[in-house]
């Protein structure tokens, strides 16, 4: 039988070990046997398709509750022998992987025993919230069990979510944080600490947030989550609660939604290179950083051919170079001893393409590239580390000596090897040799004149893919990316969900149900935070601003759902912006009055 996704989401986590607490559910045939046996089916049927759901909730709260429900709970309310109980809604359309229905129905904690019969008809009764009418067209009036729960009182609470729902990476498990009751963080009446952790090595690469939480915490919340998403075979969206004794989980969920944010890019250098020189940094830093940081790192850099200035625009995501830096140089130094093994590897690579180029040796293609790459790592964590200091003294020192006695090699090899392809080149090519990509030389499958005139007015290579093309904009909005010039803006938030489309329109301010009448379509809605009464107006709108909250708060939900942008802790946006303001978001999160 189907409990409702609350419900049958507990006895599944139930049957498979995972720690919860202990409850009783009142099924949908209790209510519906409620129903009948007070003879008020055919009266709440005909409120219901008269729209009269204020009377419908009436009806239901002055009915009395059966003989047969009253024993069910006292024999089951015996085995739990709780001081305060938690009365949740499941309703059977409820916590699905495309729509949550986020706060839409009730529920009611630290409700004493005396209390648990009026609370049960509350949760029946939300079953007729406008919201959740609003919310679904297929509404099933019949579709609402109980779950009756021991109450936990914890010293934390939060929500995880175990890959990461606002970026296209799956490296990251996401733990959202408070003291207390977890109710503040998901109504948005808070901002959490947030803990970014890595999953294969549950290490913690980066942690907003004021709380200290013991890494035996972390480690037994990942333990949980670990064997949750494997039973389910799925991302999850986890909530739960921590006592001093146990980890409780309260809810599991698959993540609703997931949104592909935009990859802002900024620019890094500009520099006069070959395509063959392209291709050789990218495999060199990208591949090869990986090979020796654990697969942490997935910058993919962005190269923009400009051919009025003939040099080379390099962008790197913005956001990745001031999350990443930190862990990459921990794990150079959690394994010194294989990071001097792979220094040494690097020396031995110096001294045989030198061999070559003081000697003027012909080269043989695979080896020689294959040496370069293997290189390329310590040329750019070097340059990086002249920029960022969070690193032990060792790792520095490694850096600095290449840094100051090897890494003119790149410059040098990639050099005679573009020298060695010219010179094979037949005649009419040579001129064209920063046109060239290394396959096409090596395997001697030379493109058309034509082909390579296209390329000398400009290209993009990207994700390891060389594109003929002068309309960036377009390869930017086909491809989720922003190279925007970013300004000082007034305001900066976190995006939960972005379309990729521009945004620019008429500021809406709600503190209140009461401005809900200034509201026009496609307005951009500013407020504290969101609450499911917002709903009828959020369906229409364009955009979502709020004050507080995380990525598991009730706006963040509601706007993966409903597919709005939507930007999350954006602290003070409800003092500086007014009704009536025009703004602009960039895709960085930032914030612009117009007018």
């Amino acid at each position: 039988m189907h409990y409702g996704g609350k419900a049958d989401s507990l006895l599944f986590l139930r049957g498979n070990k995972i720690l919860v607490p202990e409850f009783f559910i009142i099924t949908k045939n209790d209510y519906i046997n409620f129903l009948t046996k007070n003879n008020i089916y055919s009266e709440i049927k005909t409120l219901f398709l008269s729209k009269e759901y204020k009377k419908i909730k009436e009806l239901i709260k002055n009915q009395p509750v059966t003989q047969e429900l009253k024993e069910k709970i006292e024999e089951n309310i015996l085995k739990i022998n709780s001081r305060f109980y938690a009365v949740r809604s499941s309703a059977t359309n409820e916590d699905g992987e495309n729509k949550s229905y986020a706060g839409q129905y009730d529920s009611f904690l630290n409700i004493r025993k005396e209390g648990l019969f009026e609370n049960i008809k509350n949760c029946w009764c939300s079953l007729y919230n406008e919201n959740v009418i609003c919310y679904s067209n297929d509404f099933d009036i019949y579709g609402m069990n109980v779950i009756i729960q021991k109450m936990i009182q914890p010293n934390y609470s939060g929500v995880i979510f175990s890959i990461d729902p606002s970026s296209e990476t799956r490296n990251y498990t996401i733990i959202e944080m408070v003291k207390g009751l977890g109710e503040k963080l998901v109504s948005g009446k808070v901002i959490p600490t947030k803990i970014f952790i890595r999953k294969k090595t549950r290490r913690i690469d980066l942690k907003l947030g004021n709380l200290n939480i013991e890494k035996k915490t972390i480690n037994q919340l990942m333990e949980t989550v670990e064997k949750i998403e494997k039973i389910y075979n799925k991302p999850m969206d986890i909530e739960y609660a921590i006592t001093k004794d146990n980890c409780y989980i309260l809810q599991a969920r698959p993540i609703t939604a997931n949104s592909q944010l935009p990859k802002t890019f900024d620019l890094s250098l500009t520099r006069q290179k070959s395509i063959i020189d392209i291709e050789i940094y990218y495999k060199g830093e990208y591949e090869g950083i990986q090979a020796i940081t654990r697969n942490l790192y997935y910058f993919k850099p962005l190269f923009i051919y400009n051919n009025e200035e003939n040099n080379v625009s390099i962008y790197y995501n913005g956001v990745d170079l001031e999350e990443l830096p930190e862990p990459m140089y921990y794990y150079l130094d959690l394994d010194f001893d294989k990071t001097l093994n792979y220094y040494e590897k690097i020396k031995t690579n110096i001294k045989y393409l030198d061999n070559i180029i003081d000697n003027k040796k012909s080269i043989e293609y695979k080896s020689y590239i294959e040496k370069i790459i293997e290189i390329y790592p310590f040329i750019s964590l070097g340059q990086l580390a002249g920029h960022f200091s969070k690193m032990t003294k060792r790792v520095k020192d490694l850096l600095v000596e290449f840094r100051e006695k090897y890494d003119y090699i790149i410059y040098k090899a990639i050099d005679y090897l573009v020298l060695a392809v010219k010179e094979k080149l037949p005649k009419e090519y040579q001129d064209y040799i920063d046109f060239l990509r290394l396959e096409e030389v090596i395997n001697n499958n030379l493109p058309s004149i034509e082909e390579l005139e296209k390329r000398t007015q400009g290209y993009i290579y990207y994700n390891d893919k060389l594109y003929i093309t002068k309309d960036y904009n377009q390869f930017f909005c086909e491809h989720n990316i922003s190279i925007d010039a970013l300004e000082n803006n007034l305001l900066t938030g976190t995006f939960t969900y972005f379309s990729g489309e521009k945004i620019k329109g008429r500021v809406c301010k709600i503190m209140s149900d009461k401005d809900f009448s200034d509201f026009k379509e496609k307005d951009i809605i500013v407020t504290p935070m969101t609450s499911p009464k917002f709903l009828s107006i959020l369906k229409h709108c364009q955009t979502i601003i709020t004050d507080e909250g995380g990525i598991t708060s009730h706006a963040a939900i509601i706007s993966r759902e409903l597919k709005i942008p939507c930007l999350v802790g954006t602290i003070g946006a409800t003092k500086h912006l007014s009704t009536g303001d025009i703004i602009e978001i960039t895709p960085r999160g930032e914030i612009k009055k117009i007018e």
